[in-house]
């Protein structure tokens, strides 16, 4: 009836291992559990809605902490944004024009629109930006690199930008509006 020291001193080996792995396993099952709850509540609060249309889809998401709208626009129309068309320049065949709107549930915040088209001339880029720093004095160039020129206007809550950069011999012209709901 002869006890070794290796068999009294086993309670005490591999209880820091077992604590260490008891603790990992916690924390996978609660991380495991979490993402499971975080998953139900997104199923369950978060209504995603689609539309179709002839140029795409209209999409509506309604989250606990605002809504927001993804929608095509074939009507755009950059001079109601205080944005001239270049004259000549056509809507680019490969683009729609689409807005995008971020309304939040509380408080007072401000909801955001973005509206924006592409356009194409076959004009080079610098007599296209020429028209438009002739169009649009008071704004701003802000970048001129890689071959694209961007113009801003900052103003009462929004901003409009032109994009100019040349594509295919002529010039690819990007117009965008940021800004409340009402001023798009």
């Amino acid at each position: 009836m002869e006890r070794s020291n290796m068999d009294r001193s086993n309670p005490r080996r591999g209880g820091i291992l077992g604590t260490l792995l008891a603790i990992v396993g916690t924390v996978v099952v609660v991380g495991i559990a979490g993402s499971v709850l975080m998953g139900l509540y997104v199923a369950r609060n978060v209504h995603v809605s689609s539309t179709e249309r002839d140029k795409g889809a209209d999409v509506s998401i309604q989250t606990p902490v605002g809504s927001m709208h993804l929608r095509t626009r074939e009507d755009v129309d950059p001079g109601k944004l205080g944005v001239p068309v270049y004259p000549g320049a056509r809507r680019d065949k490969d683009s729609a024009s689409a807005s995008f709107e971020w309304n939040p549930n509380e408080g007072e915040g401000k909801n955001v629109s973005v509206v924006g088209g592409s356009y194409f001339s076959e004009d080079r880029p610098s007599k296209v930006l020429q028209y438009y720093k002739d169009q649009l004095p008071s704004w701003i160039v802000v970048t001129e690199k890689h071959g694209e020129t961007r113009l801003e206007l900052k103003e009462g809550g929004y901003k409009r930008i032109v994009a100019i950069a040349e594509k295919d011999g002529g010039s690819r012209i990007g117009i965008a509006a940021v800004g409340e709901p009402g001023s798009n």
